[in-house]
Order: C-alpha cells, then sequence, then structure tokens
C-alpha cells in the first residue's frame, strides 16, 4: 500500500501531472484540460478504496510530515452565502436558519464593517459545523488592532481574499493570525471574478501554491481554497455565465498542484453555478460547494436541488444532517 501512495505521489500516471510551485511555471506546455486528469483520478480512487478497506482513515504525506485525513470523493457537503460583496452591516441571521434546517455544513459570511466583536460572537454561537469569515484586504488588520482580547470561535475559519498584486500578505496573515489566535483556520477565498474570466488560471494556481508553500514554511495551515466568485456590479453579473468556464479550468489547474498537507481537492469549496459546472466538478473529486442565495428560503432550496440533482447523477451522496 505505502508503494502505491509512494508511485501515486512520485510518478503521476500518463495523461495527469502533478507540478511544484517551484517548477510550474517551466510546464505550460505539458498542461491538459478537461479529461486529462481522469487516468490518475482513477489510480487515487483505487489508492483510496485500498486505504478504506484497511480500515484506515489517514495517510503520512511526506511534505508536511503530517498525517492527513483520506479525501472521499463520494460524500459531498454544501454551504451556504449570502452575500453582496458590499456587506456594511452585519448580515441577516435568517438565511443561516434556513441553511442550518436543511442540514447544511456551514456558510461564508463577510465581515460586516461595524459590530465586528459582537458579529463574531455571534457567529461563534452557530451549530453550524464551519462558518468561513471573509476578510477583506484591510480589516484583518483593523480587527487585531482594536480586538486585542477577542477569541476566535473554533468554528470560524478566516478566510483572506486573494489578490494577484499582493498574495504575500496572506502568508503575513496567517502567521499574524497564528500568534495571535489559539488554534485558528486560515483559507484562501478567490472570489474576484475578473480572476475566472481574464487572468491565466495557470498563473493563478502558481500563486496559490506559492502561498501554500510559503504558509507551510513557518508551520501554517491553509485549511481551505475557496472559489467563490461574486459580483457585485451589473457589469460583472453579465459575465457571471462564463464564470462556468473559467471556475472549471482553475480548479483543474489548482488539482495538479504538488503542495504539502492534503490534497488540493479535498481543500477546494466551489460555487455551484450550473449544473455543467457541476459535473466537471464533482468528476474531478471536488466535494464541497456553495450556495449562493437571495433574501428567501425557496431560493436556497433551489439551488441546493440543482446540486442534489449533480450528485446523484455522478453516482454520490449529498450529506445533510
Amino acid at each position: 500500500l505505502q508503494l502505491l501512495i509512494k508511485d501515486r505521489i512520485d510518478s503521476p500516471p500518463p495523461g495527469s501531472k502533478m507540478i511544484s510551485s517551484q517548477s510550474m511555471h517551466l510546464c505550460r506546455s505539458m498542461t491538459m484540460h478537461h479529461n486529462a486528469p481522469r487516468s490518475g483520478r482513477m489510480i487515487s480512487n483505487r489508492i483510496q478504496r485500498l486505504m478504506f478497506s484497511s480500515g484506515s482513515t489517514t495517510y503520512y504525506d511526506s511534505q508536511s510530515g503530517q498525517h492527513v485525513s483520506i479525501h472521499d470523493e463520494t460524500k459531498i457537503t454544501a454551504y451556504s452565502r449570502k452575500d453582496d460583496g458590499t456587506v456594511t452591516g452585519a448580515p441577516s441571521p435568517a438565511i443561516w436558519e434556513a441553511a442550518k434546517e436543511m442540514g447544511m455544513a456551514g456558510s461564508i459570511i463577510t465581515l460586516p464593517q461595524q459590530l465586528q466583536h459582537d458579529f463574531i460572537k455571534s457567529l461563534g454561537s452557530s451549530s453550524n459545523n464551519n462558518n468561513f469569515l471573509r476578510i477583506l484586504t484591510s480589516q484583518y488588520y483593523d480587527l487585531v488592532a482594536k480586538e486585542k482580547q477577542l477569541l476566535i470561535p473554533p468554528n470560524i475559519n478566516l478566510c483572506f481574499e486573494y489578490n494577484n498584486n499582493n498574495s504575500e500578505y496572506i502568508s503575513t496573515n496567517v502567521q499574524s493570525a497564528m500568534a495571535n489566535f489559539d488554534g485558528i483556520q486560515t483559507s484562501i477565498g478567490i472570489f474576484n471574478p475578473t480572476y475566472l474570466l481574464d487572468d491565466d488560471p495557470m498563473l493563478v494556481a502558481a500563486q496559490i501554491a506559492s502561498i501554500i508553500d510559503t504558509t507551510s514554511e513557518f508551520g501554517g495551515t491553509i485549511s481551505n481554497i475557496l472559489v467563490a466568485p461574486i459580483t457585485d456590479n451589473d457589469d460583472a453579473l453579465s459575465k457571471s455565465g462564463t464564470c462556468d468556464d473559467g471556475l472549471v479550468q482553475l480548479c483543474e489547474e489548482l488539482s495538479y498542484l504538488d503542495v504539502p498537507g492534503s490534497t488540493i481537492k479535498s481543500r477546494l469549496v466551489v460555487s455551484a453555478l450550473s449544473s455543467d459546472q457541476l459535473d466537471e466538478c464533482l468528476q474531478m473529486g471536488i466535494t464541497k460547494y456553495i450556495i449562493d442565495t437571495s433574501d428567501d428560503s425557496k431560493s436556497l432550496e433551489s439551488r441546493l436541488d440543482m446540486l442534489r440533482d449533480a450528485v446523484e447523477e455522478n453516482g454520490k451522496e449529498l450529506i445533510l444532517e
């Protein structure tokens, strides 16, 4: 079994690739899209089946020196998001309650510009398993400076927004968060649709790999990568339909990364934009999906049904607790 795992890590099968951040920029001509990774996924599934049959729930990752959880591609979870990208006050908890009633795994929430202390405390009382708290570029510094005694609840995952002009700030903030908040979870959020519509997905993936590598060097961990475009103006909204292909292509490039810790596909949390996009992502082995909602629970239920249908068509199981 160990030899199988080592062979999977060190010698990717034909048609697939594992690219470290150091060599990624040299491999542009080797990029394979859509159908190429399927043989790699078959071997990955075979290894996972062997591990599950032996009763193990973890495997040893030589890069991080840690035992990490085996990624079960058959178990799908959903997260809710009610967000227009311009939150100035605390959002209404109604949509969270609807998500809880439907058994969703958690929510993606933007930290409001006001009421930060009380708002974060209220999230701690949530029964959701995990709330990703989207931190805008300037908010983290204010959060630490103004809230020295603030305790981040264990079900809160600080999600730092990706910016291709200043990606180093994420690693710096993760290091700071580890020093200021005990046991904090941290993630990267790709929310600007520009990175899906206009940027080269391989270059974006290379920057994400660099952030993960740098974070790992000082003992930190990027637990998740959210790929969830927010359209907060009419122009972006008119392009939102084209985000489907961009999201799939970026997720493919990210899934090729060879970085310390658990596999990238086990960390990805992506928007559920369309049935076709969901099919592609489910076949990649991505298991966490974001359901964007309006102000009513019917919208949430309708979008959840779209995810449920795609999951069933791909022979997988949607976990609603």
